[in-house]
């Protein structure tokens, strides 16, 4: 029985601001204020394909060799985003794809087969996360036409480009100038900067602090702009905007030899950032210290079994009830789930009874009901039948006709009346049918392509006629109905 498992990411969002005062101060005695706060601390998720993978796959498997790639596993990767799969060199092609489901952890499946293109062992298998750095802040001095900088992080390790659009395990990644060079997120430039004060947003080249490299991200007043400082003044710079309209820095990729998602406990990769206050000859008068703390989703699965339910009653089922257009008769009230006890027949005319269904699942492709006869109606022991009916003289057991002018002859057959089905394949407004023989000749008499909403009911409204000439006896046959969830 398949199982569904619904999968979410619980992202968690460590921001750290250790709020330290560098370089003379000109003001001692209050310190400045600042937090970075993330849209999303997720680490990059950044694979290496294993062995095995033919083009037309769709479970794909990762290389889990210790060091072969930032991700050996895969913990922080959820079903329903979208990786990026191909050579990261400037020349060579990527496919993009959406996890549809997370095996376990070194296998995963993708909506649709693989390209001949990305089909080959050591491809790199990337899911970018990025944010938007929304920093608050408290200026403790004002420097006419002054300049705040934001300093976020970045890759000074050999191998890696701090503006590629491919996650890097230094730093933070700015994004790739689409069109000249390969990227799987578009570069943040001063329009995804959102400054202060009417401050002219703009976006410097790297700078290096204590051996370590930075972007430089600017806020400049401009001549004679000037700021609030002190308690109780706060000022809001962002570096992002919505992707559907911007740019957003792309988070690390897990650090150099960390293990992702395993062990008893889960440890942030720590990056610290700056936040420093030129004034209008750019030289650095205050700066403040901060830390970003970038982790793993945490995957929570939880599993939904299918169900299915159907049953055989008697709801709405009494002598001179009227389903299917049809009375019923005296033998109404002695109908169960599991016999339709029609007693002593009136011969030459319709004899009436019904049954309740009801269906209902949580399957996606929704359900379908047969059913089928083991045979005609027979006098056990003898042989003798009651034929199956043909109506008015041409129904089938796949299609219904009128049944109302004859009830001469000896014959049985059943409706459907429709209460609140998907669909019902037959229904009484069209006709009667009679029931196919065996399992093979089974018909389709209510179903529902999707999911229910509620449980979905019918009533099956059998009718019997037998000619004066009928041979005395009692006569039986049994009817089966199956009921098939769709997942």
């Amino acid at each position: 029985m398949k199982k569904f498992f619904l999968s979410f990411s619980f992202l968690f969002i460590f921001i750290l601001s250790s709020l330290f005062l560098r370089h003379q101060p000109v003001n001692s005695d209050t310190l400045v204020a600042v937090k970075d706060t993330l849209s999303s601390s997720q680490l990059s998720f950044f694979a290496r394909m294993g062995t095995g993978v033919t083009v037309g796959d769709t479970i794909l498997r990762l290389n889990t060799t210790a060091g072969s790639a930032p991700n050996t596993n895969t913990y922080n990767l959820s079903a329903g985003e979208t990786i990026f799969i191909g050579n990261t060199l400037s020349t060579g092609a990527i496919g993009t794809y959406p996890v549809t489901n997370i095996g376990d952890t070194a296998t995963f499946t993708i909506a649709s087969g693989i390209g001949q293109s990305f089909a080959y062992p050591f491809a790199a298998i990337i899911a970018t996360r990025s944010a938007v750095h929304t920093v608050v802040f408290s200026p403790r001095n004002n420097f006419t036409g002054g300049i705040f900088q934001l300093l976020i992080k970045a890759t000074s390790r050999t191998g890696e480009n701090h503006e590629d659009g491919i996650p890097d395990q230094q730093g933070f990644d700015r994004g790739s100038d689409i069109g000249s060079s390969l990227g799987l997120g578009s570069r943040v430039d001063a329009t995804d900067v959102s400054c202060p004060l009417a401050a002219t947003a703009g976006v410097g080249t790297t700078v290096v602090i204590n051996n370590a490299s930075y972007h430089i991200f600017s806020c400049a007043l401009g001549a004679g702009g000037t700021n609030q400082y002190g308690v109780g003044t706060s000022y809001t710079m962002t570096v992002g905007r919505d992707l559907t309209v911007g740019s957003q820095i792309i988070n690390p990729s897990a650090s150099v030899g960390r293990s992702v998602g395993t062990g008893s406990s889960l440890s942030a990769d720590i990056y610290t950032y700056y936040f420093r206050h030129l004034d209008s000859g750019s030289v650095v008068r205050d700066t403040t210290q901060g830390k970003l703390a970038i982790i793993e989703s945490v995957r929570v699965t939880a599993t939904v079994d299918p169900t299915l339910t159907f049953s055989i009653g008697t709801s709405g089922i009494s002598v001179g009830a009227t389903p299917c257009n049809s009375t019923l008769g005296s033998n109404a009230t002695n109908v169960s789930a599991t016999a339709v006890p029609f007693g002593s027949l009136s011969l030459g005319a319709f004899n009436n009874l019904a049954q309740h269904l009801s269906c209902i699942t949580n399957a996606p492709g929704g359900y379908v009901v047969t059913a089928y006869e083991n045979d005609q109606l027979t006098i056990i022991g003898d042989g003798t039948t009651i034929a199956d009916t043909n109506c008015d003289g041409s129904c089938t057991v796949t299609d219904d006709q009128p049944w109302s002018t004859d009830n001469t002859h000896s014959e049985f057959g059943y409706a459907i009346h429709n209460l609140n089905v998907g669909v019902s394949v037959t229904d009484f407004q069209q006709g009667y049918r009679p029931f196919g023989e065996g399992p093979s000749n089974a018909q389709q008499i209510m179903k529902n392509t999707s999911v229910p909403s509620v449980n979905e009911t019918a009533f099956v409204c059998y009718r019997l006629t037998a000619s004066t000439a009928q041979k005395a006896g009692n006569y039986e046959n049994k009817i089966i109905y199956t009921a098939t969830a769709t997942f």
